[in-house]
């Protein structure tokens, strides 16, 4: 063979060599699989002429041998040299297979077991070619003795793991009168190589064949079982010979002796023998490397990268100045996520999801202000306390004007109403806030215990500034009820000219004593069997006791509500209301004539109350069973049942309507300033201040609780992996360099 291959040889040992007992590789190299008592020791130990592989009984091979045959022509004395112990020599081929043994104990010291990891021995002769050949345990069917109960499975994966590589030859050695059909080495390889593309078959025992009978239709290809690269004959020492100590020199001129005499042999006594087998062996190697390596190169080049990425992906600083750099780093990352998640500073968005920063906009300035608008009053019973205030400020006197009483002792309850949704919208805002910071968090890359110490600060500072928000939602309560401010320009101009037009959305409330029928949809209807009138308003449905809409008995939200009839002849409309309402969700209405309801679905329709799919009038549900004492709030159906009249002289009427009126107004103010200065509130003590301990405090708060760098930083939780990965990149670089000398040899 000539330089450049057994040079190309040499670069897959060094290979070898570096990688040791790495699978991933996938080296290009020749595998040498067989039954026990296949004759597969014989074979290796002929090919390099000398005996050295441990002998006996049950399974010999207990871990794999990686064999490197290294001809040197200046070398006087063969020796071998172990991967486990470089430098050492071994003269004595007995004391080689001693050790072998002794190895073999070393790493599996139970007698019977068998282990992945393999033994590295090289050995140097003037007398071998170069080749490199790894000898697998001989596979068994049966486990005998102490052998563990699995010992053909254990045997068989690991002959799957080192066969199953693109990149590998497999040597199938069968004994000759054995049935093909049932040889365990073609059966492995079949798994792997069904094509017979890697295979190389390998016969022995052609000598103990039964008289008449040969091997030489299979030898020449004429047998089911197909292999490209052909089967090879080989007469191996007998069982005496070795006993006898028969020298292997003597055993090869016999084996060539044999076929050369052998009638059905001697036509192809050339290519028989393991003469012939090492040389085409050594052939089939060469060329394997060369068209497999320069592939092999470019995967571990990609291999290589991959580390690479995912090293810097866990990165871990050293020092403690990179440790600094790295805390400034991420509180200067955190602080532009945040910013950025809050909007309004930046220039590309995204435009699938609407930002953190978007939702606190709407929860604030559109859902918290729905909610105000819901806010309402029990009118009647608000009468019933307005006239009860004017009569405990009289006690037993009689007065000419209103007392201011009255007046700032009934707006207490209705300023009460705005606490629920104001706390309810700075938690709103707290929870978007605290959803920014994790999410925040997570998007930077950050080690576990500096991400942990950042959430842990962070989300503290948040909790107090919702317990600080909310302290001054409390003040501000407080402020509206302890001064209403009659003077309130809006105030001033509502009363001043007999109106109440609302400077917010309109509300509900008469404007005269006696509104005319036609500047409203309204009508009187029965409902469960009481005549009560109803007035639309915009997509709200009151009903009260009579036309003046005094004694309020509830309100329907109609959004999302839909409406039906038994036929074309019926004067009953049911409302089916959404999912959402807590107490039913049907409504039964009777108007008096076919045409009132007709004129009623009109004006729902207008509003947009749609038709129920299905019109099946619905049994009606007794509202009247659900009573609040409370002041009412929220968007659910709300129902009055007071049976009890009020308990007021008829001459204070006029009082109680007037109070009431002064009342309705400052509600209105009320409205308007709540959803005025909430969101001021909280975008200045929710949002610009965790902004701001962001930028400015964090940092401080860090190094107020921890002493040290190595605290705030903490452990390095990639440690194991970092260390794994590192030992890869030297694998896969010192793999490329050596790789490198084929690309330089061809030059």
């Amino acid at each position: 063979m000539n330089k450049f291959a057994q040079n190309l040889i040499q670069v897959v040992n060094e290979l070898q060599d570096k990688l040791k007992d790495s699978l991933e590789f996938d080296l290009p190299q020749i595998v040498v699989i067989g039954g026990q008592s296949s004759g597969k020791s014989s074979v290796l130990e002929s090919i390099v002429g000398r005996d050295f592989l441990p002998r006996g009984t049950g399974i010999v091979t207990r871990r794999p041998l990686v064999l490197q045959l290294i001809a040197d022509k200046d070398i006087t004395e063969d020796f071998g040299e172990f991967s486990h112990s470089p430098g050492n020599q071994f003269c004595d081929f007995n004391d080689i297979r001693a050790e072998i043994i002794a190895e073999t104990n070393r790493e599996v010291p139970a007698e019977c077991a068998i282990s992945p990891k393999p033994i590295g021995l090289k050995i140097y002769s003037s007398k071998v070619l170069d080749l490199t050949l790894v000898d697998l345990p001989g596979m068994t069917r049966v486990a005998v003795g102490s052998q563990p109960w699995d010992i053909e499975s254990q045997i068989e994966k690991m002959i799957l793991d080192y066969i199953s590589g693109e990149n590998c030859l497999i040597l199938a050695v069968t004994p000759a009168n054995q049935d093909l059909a049932t040889s365990d080495a073609l059966k492995l390889a079949n798994k792997v190589d069904p094509e017979g593309d890697r295979t190389i078959g390998v016969l022995t025992k052609l000598d103990l064949m039964d008289s008449g009978t040969d091997a030489r239709n299979i030898l020449i290809g004429h047998h089911a079982i197909k292999l490209k690269r052909g089967f090879h004959g080989v007469v191996n020492r007998s069982q005496k010979d070795i006993d006898g100590k028969k020298d292997i020199k003597k055993a090869l001129l016999d084996e060539h002796k044999f076929f050369v005499e052998h009638p059905a042999y001697s036509s192809m006594a050339k290519r028989m023998g393991i003469n012939h087998l090492q040389q085409f062996l050594q052939t089939e190697l060469f060329a394997h490397i060369a068209v497999r390596l320069p592939p092999l190169k470019a995967k571990t080049e990609f291999k290589l990268n991959q580390v690479n990425e995912y090293l810097k992906k866990i990165e871990f600083p050293e020092d403690s100045m990179e440790k600094e750099r790295l805390l400034a780093q991420t509180i200067e990352s955190f602080r532009n996520h945040f910013k950025s998640s809050m909007g309004g500073s930046v220039w590309r968005v995204d435009v699938n999801d609407l930002s953190c920063g978007a939702i606190i906009n709407v929860l604030m300035n559109d859902t918290f202000p729905k909610e105000i608008e819901l806010l309402f009053y029990d009118e009647k019973r608000l009468s019933r306390k307005i006239a009860t205030a004017i009569q405990n400020s009289f006690g037993t006197r009689l007065g000419v004007f209103i007392p201011d009483a009255a007046f700032t002792s009934c707006v207490d309850p209705l300023i009460e109403l705005f606490v629920k949704p104001a706390i309810t919208c700075v938690d709103w805002v707290t929870d978007e806030i605290t959803k920014t910071i994790r999410k925040c968090l997570d998007d930077i890359n950050c080690f576990p215990n500096l991400k942990k110490v950042f959430a842990d600060l962070t989300l503290d500072f948040v909790r107090e500034s919702n317990q600080k928000c909310k302290q001054m939602v409390d003040h501000l309560i407080q402020t509206e009820r302890c001064y209403p401010n009659t003077l309130h320009e809006d105030f001033v101009e509502m009363i001043g000219d007999g109106k109440t037009t609302p400077i917010a959305p309109p509300q509900l409330y008469p404007q005269t004593p006696q509104q005319k029928a036609q500047n409203l949809k309204s009508d009187w209807i029965s409902y469960k069997k009481n005549d009560l009138w109803f007035v639309l308003k915009d997509t709200t449905l009151y009903w009260f006791k009579d036309e003046k809409q005094n004694g309020k008995k509830g309100s329907i939200d109609l959004k999302g509500c839909q409406m039906t009839f038994k036929d074309a002849k019926s004067t009953k409309l049911v409302l089916i209301l959404p999912k959402s309402y807590r107490i039913s969700n049907q409504f039964m209405l009777t108007f008096n004539t076919r045409q009132a309801l007709d004129k009623w679905w009109y004006w729902l329709a207008e509003v947009g109350v749609a038709v129920a799919a299905n019109q099946v009038i619905i049994k009606s549900i007794d509202w009247d069973l659900k009573y609040d004492e409370s002041f009412e709030s929220g968007s659910q159906l709300n129902v009055n049942c007071v049976t009890q009249d009020l308990t007021f002289p008829d001459v204070m009427n006029t009082q109680v309507d007037e109070v009431k009126r002064y009342l309705h107004t400052y509600f209105v103010i009320l409205k308007k300033t709540f959803k005025d200065r909430l969101p001021k509130l909280c975008q200045l003590e929710l949002i610009n201040v965790t902004s701001k301990f962001i930028r400015t405090e964090l940092q401080v708060r860090i190094r107020d609780q921890f002493s040290t760098i190595d605290e705030i930083i903490g452990e390095d939780p990639d440690k194991e992996l970092r260390i794994e990965l590192l030992n890869n990149k030297k694998e896969y670089t010192e793999a490329i360099v050596i790789m490198e000398k084929y690309s330089k040899m061809r030059l």
